[in-house]
C-alpha cells in the first residue's frame, strides 16, 4: 500500500503528462484519503508480465434499495460471470481488476489483481445496507485509477482503463457534487486513455440524466428499467461482454460506444 505523498506525486505525474487539468488535480488532492490509496495499489510492476493492460475498476452499489429488491444475489452472481467471462478469455493475462462496492460508507474489496485472484461477492463480503455515495465513489475510484495507471505508464507499461459503476438509485450522502464528477470524467475521457460507464437498474431514477451530469457518454450508459434478477445478470453480461472488447482493442478509449453491439 502506498501513502498519500506516493499517490500525490503520481497525481502530479497525470498532470504533468496532460491526462487531469490542474482543476481536477485539486479536487483529487483535496480529498485524498485511505480509500484513494487503498483503492491506488495494485499488483507491482515488476509482477506484471503484459505488454499492455487493461483496468477494470468495478463499482458496485451495497445500498438497502439493493436488498429491499431482492437483488442482492443476481449482484453475487453478475459479478462472478463478469470474473468468469474475463478468465475464460484470451485477454485474462492482461486484465487486472479492482472492486469497490459502497453505501453510506466505500469499500475497496481489492485493488489491481489479476483475475484469477479477484475476489468474488458472496454473503459475508456483499450485504447491501445503508445509502447510496455514488459521486464520492466515482470521484475516489477515478482518483485511485488516474494514480495506478499512472504508476504502471511511468514504469514502462501501456494501459487502457474502464470505470463501470452498477448502481440501483441516485446520490445520496456524498460531498462531492456531480459537477465533480463531470471535470474528473471530462478530463479523463479526452486523455483518451480510459472508458467510463454507467450502469442503472430500475425506473425510479432518471438515471440517463444522472449519468450525463457525471460526465458518462450517452453511448455508455445501460439502463435496464426492470429491477429483476434476470435483467441484472443481463447488464452484468453486457458489462464482461464490453469490457472484453475493449481488452482487445476493438473498442478505443474515449468516449464513444462502449455499449454498442
Amino acid at each position: 500500500m502506498h501513502d498519500d505523498d506516493d499517490v500525490g506525486g503520481l497525481i502530479a505525474g497525470a498532470v504533468a503528462d496532460g491526462v487531469l487539468s490542474p482543476q481536477a488535480s485539486s479536487l483529487i488532492t483535496g480529498n485524498l484519503g485511505k480509500v484513494v490509496v487503498a483503492g491506488a495499489a495494485g499488483k507491482a510492476l515488476e509482477d506484471i508480465a503484459a505488454a499492455d493492460v487493461t483496468l477494470v475498476t468495478v463499482l458496485i452499489d451495497s445500498s438497502s434499495s439493493i436488498e429491499d429488491r431482492k437483488l442482492t444475489a443476481a449482484v453475487r452472481d453478475g459479478q462472478g460471470a463478469l470474473l468468469d467471462a474475463f478468465q475464460g478469455s484470451k485477454e485474462k493475462d492482461s486484465v487486472l481488476v479492482a472492486l469497490w462496492t459502497f453505501a453510506s460508507d466505500l469499500d475497496v474489496l481489492h485493488a489491481y489483481l489479476p483475475v484469477g485472484d479477484a475476489v468474488r461477492l458472496d454473503a459475508r463480503n456483499y450485504r447491501p445496507n445503508g445509502s447510496t455515495r455514488l459521486y464520492d465513489t466515482w470521484c475516489d475510484a477515478l482518483a485511485a485509477n488516474v494514480a495506478y495507471a499512472q504508476r504502471l505508464r511511468a514504469g514502462g507499461t501501456p494501459c487502457r482503463s474502464l470505470v463501470v459503476v452498477v448502481t440501483d438509485g441516485e446520490d445520496v450522502g456524498s460531498k462531492r457534487r456531480a459537477g465533480d464528477c463531470a471535470l474528473l470524467s471530462r478530463d479523463l475521457l479526452a486523455s483518451e486513455q480510459f472508458t467510463l460507464a454507467f450502469v442503472g437498474v430500475g425506473k425510479d431514477v432518471d438515471f440517463a440524466a444522472v449519468a450525463k451530469a457525471m460526465g458518462v457518454p450517452d453511448s455508455n450508459v445501460l439502463v435496464q428499467k426492470d429491477a429483476t434478477a434476470s435483467a441484472l445478470r443481463k447488464a452484468f453480461a453486457m458489462v464482461s461482454q464490453s469490457a472484453l472488447r475493449l481488452s482487445q482493442g476493438k473498442i478505443a478509449p474515449g468516449a464513444q460506444g462502449f455499449f454498442a453491439p
